[in-house]
């Protein structure tokens, strides 16, 4: 299939990838991995690499994939872009912030709170260890391969700072349901970095 920058085909592949279409998914970042490496070569990360900065960049793309809508009248690469950047700038602020408040997964009594917070938590958490690797892209496209539709929603919406019941209200599950949701996120996790260990 010809893919255009504008046009029904990219619009296909963005709503194959939100219903869990995990080759769509790879075409999509693939496509706009260049809007990634341009945004990421305006930022400098304290004792990072240009590569960690694409990285982390990679998961702004993700999460803008994930979650885009055509209805709001933007085109996805101006969405994609406001997502990359996003993502780039909190992984600064927690690099240059030392007073930025880290937490462990949150509980669903517990407030809104940042990606960086998660991601970047000193205790031992999974997805910090993974932002780590070098492969990080390869693990990532790994676990999102092996989360349902419902789990993919809920992990983008919970990485753009979004609590409990507003991830509930938006995807119209209850609080059990999105807290089961990133329970089962997190063993899937851990099961890939075990994986990983082992290799």
């Amino acid at each position: 299939m010809v893919v255009c920058w504008f046009g029904e085909d990219i619009g296909e592949l963005i709503e194959r990838a939100q219903a869990g279409d995990q080759e769509a998914a790879e075409q999509l970042l693939r496509l706009y991995r260049p809007l990634v490496l341009g945004e990421a070569r305006h930022f400098f990360l304290p004792g990072s690499e240009p590569e960690d900065v694409q990285q982390i960049g990679m998961i702004g793309l993700w999460k803008a994939i994930l979650r885009y809508n055509p209805a709001r009248r933007t085109s996805f690469p101006t969405f994609a872009r406001l997502c990359i950047r996003r993502q780039i700038l909190s992984a600064l602020k927690c690099a240059t912030n030392p007073s930025v408040p880290t937490v462990a997964f949150p509980e669903p009594s517990e407030q809104r709170r940042d990606w960086h917070e998660w991601v970047y938590d000193p205790t031992p958490n999974l997805l910090e260890q993974l932002m780590e690797q070098e492969e990080i892209r390869r693990l990532l496209d790994i676990l999102v391969s092996q989360l349902s539709p419902l789990e993919a929603r809920v992990f983008a919406l919970y990485g753009e700072g979004q609590t409990y019941r507003e991830i509930a209200e938006q995807l119209g599950c209850s609080l059990k349901a999105v807290d089961n949701a990133l329970a089962r996120i997190k063993r899937k996790a851990r099961c890939l970095q075990v994986e990983k260990c082992s290799e």
